[in-house]
């Protein structure tokens, strides 16, 4: 059995039949995203596949990793952001993926100002997936094929607006990228 194989297992043994469904549709428009502008198709997939493997961890597993790799603690109206930190240091630990690929899987939820085209793949694939639907994501989805970062922007100014519709705050660094991609566009 291949490495990819195995961790699709692993992900099947893990995760909620929705999640491991996500995981999969986020692939899949990984792929079709590198595609697109000329990124290693199966590198996007695997990248795409693996963005959630913790986020059903239990809170021993993340204060596990949290303490062997001194990651970030983020407080209570953020907790959901730890899953990306956690998962991008369980997949190198155990899997010894590619520095980049675990990058993409760090990132995928608050992003980076230097985020590489694998990043802005995997961050764009995670909203745009055909699971998702809410208001803005029919655009944000033509753009995704057209400017990935056009796609980036889009992407976080609908989250913004959905959290503050929802009365919750944007994590700091979410705006810092979309005032950055802001700017240089």
């Amino acid at each position: 059995m291949d490495k990819v194989d195995m961790i699709k297992e692993e992900l099947r043994e893990r995760l909620s039949d929705y999640r491991y469904k996500h995981c999969l549709s986020v692939a899949a428009v990984a792929m079709e995203l590198a595609n697109i502008y000329g990124f290693d198709k199966d590198k996007a997939y695997l990248a795409g596949m693996v963005h959630d493997i913790a986020k059903e961890f239990s809170e021993e597993e993340n204060e596990y990793y949290i303490e062997k790799y001194n990651l970030p603690r983020f407080d209570s109206k953020f907790k959901s952001i730890i899953h990306s930190f956690v998962g991008a240091v369980y997949l190198k630990e155990k899997y010894d993926l590619d520095d980049d690929i675990c990058e993409a899987v760090r990132v995928h939820t608050i992003g980076s100002l230097n985020m590489s085209l694998l990043d802005k793949i995997i961050f764009v694939a995670d909203k745009i997936e055909p699971g998702k639907d809410y208001l803005g994501i029919e655009e944000e989805r033509v753009v995704a094929k057209e400017n990935i970062d056009k796609a980036m922007i889009l992407c976080l100014e609908n989250n913004y607006i959905k959290l503050k519709s929802l009365g919750k705050e944007m994590y700091p660094v979410s705006l810092e990228v979309l005032y950055h991609l802001k700017n240089i566009l």
